[in-house]
């Protein structure tokens, strides 16, 4: 593995890192900053939120967590589990 490869690996592992993953796989599915929330303040809620916003379930790990967000304006709603972001429609 090149140097490079293995930068980016090690890199991904610390909470720096897992962040900016994070934060680029937000924008990617087109969620926008508001004059709510920017990324930063989006990421620490996502980070510290123990339960579901619709249902209360607690998340068992951070797979079940999700960022809910309006797929036409980008905007963020809740922080949700897995079951309630592809069961539960809120538009």
């Amino acid at each position: 593995m090149s140097c490079r490869k293995e930068y980016f690996k090690e890199r991904a592992k610390t909470p720096e890192g897992k962040k900016k993953i994070t934060i680029n796989w937000w924008r990617s599915r087109g969620v926008i900053e508001t004059d709510y929330y920017t990324f930063d303040e989006l990421y620490e809620a996502y980070d510290y939120c123990g339960h579901c916003e619709l249902c209360g379930k607690e998340f068992p790990n951070t797979f079940d967590r999700c960022l809910d967000h309006d797929h036409k304006t980008g905007i963020f709603r809740n922080i949700v589990c897995r079951g309630c972001n592809t069961h539960h429609c809120q538009d």
